[in-house]
């Protein structure tokens, strides 16, 4: 149903790596391969991301000092989380673009996937009191109904053609 071009479109910056179904290459060779053009993507996508909080969050002098360094620690910890769901869905091209996904790498991509979004829930939990607490629970409040709304905008772009295990 769906070819390895279809998987490699989502990929972007990674498309070389689903190109071949044979290829052997782990995924963390992959990634060293390819970690300029996926450094460089992530940087532009936190740019916008950025833009997007500070225009949405309409803090004052006082309230973005002491945001700003919270949401880049945030940022910086997320980021660890963003490259991990790289991984994992490079991971999981590998095994689609073999023929088939067995049920034992079905299982490891499975626990793999729960354990991120726990560690990404964990994450915003933890800075979520943060921000309540450097600037205020309202303040932090907004922040996380932003963030939500980048992360549900950012899952569905990232996603929306990655082929159904069959």
């Amino acid at each position: 149903m769906f070819k390895a071009a279809t998987l490699a479109l989502l990929l972007g910056a990674a498309a070389p790596l689903c190109a071949v179904a044979g290829d052997a290459a782990s995924t963390q060779q992959i990634m060293k391969e390819y970690k300029s053009s996926i450094q460089n993507q992530i940087a532009d996508i936190d740019y916008k991301r950025k833009q997007i909080v500070e225009a949405a969050m309409g803090l004052d002098a006082k309230e973005g000092e002491a945001f700003w360094p919270v949401y880049n620690s945030y940022r910086t910890e997320a980021d660890k989380l963003s490259k991990d769901a790289i991984a994992l869905l490079l991971d999981y091209a590998k095994a689609y673009n073999s023929g088939s996904v067995d049920d034992a790498t079905a299982k490891k991509l499975q626990e793999q996937m729960l354990d991120l979004q726990e560690d990404r829930q964990e994450l915003k939990e933890k800075y979520v009191e943060r921000v309540a607490k450097e600037v205020s629970p309202k303040r932090s409040l907004r922040w996380l109904q932003i963030e939500n709304q980048l992360d549900a905008i950012s899952l569905l772009a990232n996603t929306r053609e990655v082929p159904l295990v069959e």
